[in-house]
């Protein structure tokens, strides 16, 4: 990319126990992002599915799933972060990176969530990587996962510049959500874009947020479903470390390598 400077949009979605409609739904705000002339959007957890069984059941192989999608975005000058349910040799927690209609990278969900029945429907993930984008250099943890500052600090050691962080988080929790993504931010002096789900009978808390390096809010969605933008600047990544060069001090306790 020619430039550090790009518009980020949080699709905060409402997940509804229907599969197209919420495939449709995650088009329309795909769409609404692209009006805005946003360069990334992010989609939340299993912005297709949810975790309804029946939705489940149903999913279709990646590229016919995504099919709406992928042909959107193959003119547009955009990349897409979207939670999905996969299809694959099991079913997996994804996230998938899209851009001109291609499936740039796919996180799978290492740590599924314990206090529901994530593990009854996926298979875990075992891959951990930051993905090379136009826009930038982009790590994904699922939800669950950015209560590991461990995970989160792996990806700043590949030299992630954004931690997306598509989430199914519950209202009850939200305070834990809201600190999370701040914590992992000021730790990794990086941006953090956590989007959550809204409203429908699972009890989401929405409060989508973006977080810069230093720990800032710039932006914080309520609790229904809508699209919110802010234009970022990656460069303040290294501005922050070079002004406040924690992370030096950090890498003086690793052991040397053998």
């Amino acid at each position: 990319m020619s430039t550090s400077k790009l518009r980020i949009a949080l699709a905060q979605q409402k997940i509804a126990p229907d599969r197209e409609a919420n495939l449709m739904k995650g088009l329309s705000l795909i769409k609404r992002a692209l009006q805005v002339k946003a360069n990334l959007v992010i989609l939340p957890e299993l912005f297709n599915t949810g975790l309804y069984e029946n939705c489940l059941l149903s999913v279709e192989k990646l590229e016919k799933e995504l099919e709406m999608i992928l042909k959107l975005s193959k003119e547009r000058d955009l990349v897409i972060v979207a939670g999905v349910a996969e299809k694959s040799d099991a079913l997996y927690d994804s996230a998938v990176i899209i851009n001109r209609g291609e499936i740039l990278g796919i996180h799978r969900k290492n740590l599924l969530f314990p206090l529901n029945r994530e593990k009854e429907f996926f298979k875990s993930g075992n891959k951990l990587e930051v993905f090379e984008t136009p826009i930038g250099r982009i790590g994904v943890l699922i939800c669950y996962e950015i209560r590991f500052p461990e995970l989160a600090r792996r990806l700043m050691k590949k030299r992630a510049e954004i931690i997306a962080v598509p989430a199914e988080f519950p209202k009850q929790r939200i305070e834990h959500w809201k600190t999370l993504l701040r914590a992992r931010a000021i730790e990794n002096q990086l941006f953090v874009a956590g989007v959550n789900c809204v409203e429908g009978d699972l009890d989401y808390g929405g409060n989508s947020m973006l977080v810069d390096p230093e720990g800032k809010v710039l932006l914080e969605a309520g609790i229904y479903q809508e699209v919110l933008m802010a234009d970022i600047d990656l460069s303040d990544v290294q501005k922050t470390r070079e002004k406040l060069p924690f992370l030096k001090d950090y890498e003086s306790l690793d052991p040397p390598s053998r």
